[in-house]
């Protein structure tokens, strides 16, 4: 730390000694699609929340409502491993020496700034650099590991396609201040491993973008210059068209991969394209769609020979007011994750803003945390998130792939009850199950129990006469397990709100062709999750 004074000093040892939590070994590094330690060769997964810092005035959010602390704590408490900690190039070209008290006065930010002095004071005094290096600093204290992302080179709320910020020489993006911001980044926290890697730039955009200029000069020039300042960290590349598109990379091949350094990342949001098929047409289409999207955009890079990691930095949903449109996208999005096992960076922790877009104290709803940063915006949605949070896949592992069944609406994963029945609860610890991955018998593992559907609202049972039983993901999304009944007839596995754990198979809901069907399947969604971990 540079000169941050006695007074943080010491604050930050107490905070280390009262909340520290066990560190990932770092550096990390890239093994075909993963990231593993340096040393262990051990995968360490992702999942991260946003936090950003790169808006006026500079400084991370939140810190007039909470202790760093207490935040921190709450990062942790609800299993988030690591922070996409945002900045503007600009916070360390041009407010290099600005200080976070001057930057607070210059905007007129009186009640954010009381609520500074109230809460963190420490920060007050340090300039825009030393402040985002103290939050790095505690963050790292309670293992958490950090990805700088740079957001944008003005500090200003991102993004838009005419916000002059997009691509190499907009009117606002200066290439050669950019590559002079990350120099600046990778060498101040050079030899701090809790920093794990540098974004180079967030959701590239813009009528000027080129693909050719953005991966092959640009991208590696950046990270060139980054990789010499901090050889430990790892260099993120983004997608172009807003992180939404890989595609270049189907027929040309990474220049470097910076001694096992670079890997790209990707975004997606329940919005894009035309209109809003989550709402207005068949919600099984618009989850194929979107998956289909997903994987011919971006995730192909995870595929082959040359595999690269795919970190899917963003995605989220408004948490306060959960329309059809984001709790529809959250569950398919969910399945296609863990399905995956990606890391993941989701939009975002804070509750408030200091100052966005002109408006003091605006409530994020896409949030974690509520707008005093005090507790969880909605439980509900962390629930759901549980499984995406757990490790699925070890490259290391010897152990066979077997399935957890996922009901991605709930965030459950299905188990044997106490009575004997099939249950929906915990992600954690829950039994496997074998499939075929097509069509066949589902069978709880090691038991030689077989599921059977009976009758419509009745629930399956489990039976030793495996012959007689066969699943299969059905619908255009295949997300729907299903089974014919005595009849003949196909019926699907169901788990209604209040999701108490009870599962029935009833008549399978727009599974057909009908683009016009629009009735919400999200309660029969379950998917076979490949998995090589024990439990």
């Amino acid at each position: 730390m540079k000169m941050l004074g006695k007074n943080f000093q010491a604050f930050l040892l107490f905070s280390f000694i009262l909340y520290a939590v066990p560190c990932y070994s770092l550096p990390l590094k890239t093994q075909g699609r993963w990231l593993v330690d340096e040393r262990t060769g051990e995968r360490v997964k992702l999942h991260c929340a946003n936090w950003p810092a790169h808006i006026f005035p500079m400084l991370a959010e939140g810190l007039d409502k909470q202790p760093l602390p207490f935040i921190a704590s709450e990062i942790v408490k609800n299993n988030y491993n690591c922070i996409r900690f945002t900045f503007s190039i600009h916070m360390f070209t041009r407010y290099a020496n600005l200080t976070i008290e001057e930057s607070f006065d210059r905007l007129n930010l009186k009640k954010a700034k009381a609520g500074v002095i109230k809460h963190n004071p420490f920060v007050l005094k340090m300039t825009v650099p030393q402040a985002y290096e103290a939050v790095v600093d505690v963050l790292g204290s309670y293992g958490l590991m950090i990805d700088a992302d740079n957001h944008i080179s003005e500090p200003i709320w991102c993004c838009s396609n005419d916000d002059g910020n997009g691509f190499p020489n907009d009117p606002h993006f200066d290439p050669e201040e950019w590559i002079e911001g990350l120099k600046l980044v990778a060498q101040r926290f050079k030899g701090k491993t809790q920093l794990i890697s540098i974004g180079l730039r967030n959701e590239p955009r813009g009528k000027n973008q080129n693909a050719t200029l953005w991966f092959d000069h640009y991208i590696m020039e950046a990270a060139a210059q980054v990789h010499q300042a901090n050889p430990d960290v790892l260099v993120i590349a983004s997608g172009l068209n807003f992180a939404t598109d890989l595609t270049y990379f189907k027929s040309h091949s990474l220049k470097s991969n910076f001694d096992n350094k670079l890997i790209f990342e990707g975004h997606s949001y329940s919005w894009g394209g035309k209109g809003n098929p989550w709402v207005d047409g068949s919600v099984n289409k618009a989850c194929a769609d979107k998956i289909g999207s997903l994987n011919n955009n971006l995730a192909f890079v995870t595929d082959g020979e040359n595999a690269v990691p795919l970190f899917f930095s963003e995605f989220g949903i408004d948490r306060k007011q959960m329309p059809a449109r984001d709790d529809r996208f959250l569950s398919c999005f969910s399945t296609w994750a863990a399905e995956k096992d990606l890391d993941w960076g989701l939009w975002a922790l804070q509750g408030s803003y200091y100052l966005r877009e002109n408006v003091t104290n605006m409530e994020e709803y896409f949030g974690v945390l509520e707008i005093d940063w005090d507790r969880v915006k909605n439980p509900q949605v962390e629930r759901r998130l549980g499984l995406l949070k757990q490790t699925l896949l070890d490259p290391k592992s010897t152990a066979p792939l077997n399935y957890i069944m996922y009901h991605p609406q709930s965030g459950a994963c299905v188990g044997e009850g106490m009575d004997g029945q099939i249950r929906a609860g915990n992600c954690k610890g829950l039994t496997r199950w074998t499939h075929n991955g097509h069509e066949g018998p589902l069978e709880l593992r090691r038991t030689g129990l077989c599921l059977k559907a009976i009758s419509d609202g009745l629930p399956p049972i489990l039976t030793p006469d495996c012959s007689q039983t066969t699943w299969k993901p059905i619908s255009a999304s295949k997300l729907h397990l299903a089974s014919k009944d005595h009849k003949g007839e196909y019926l699907c596995l169901h788990l209604e709100p209040p999701f108490a754990g009870n599962i029935v198979t009833k008549k399978c809901i727009c599974v057909g062709d009908d683009p016009t069907c629009k009735d919400n399947p999200t309660s029969q969604w379950f998917k076979l999750v490949e998995t090589n971990i024990e439990n």
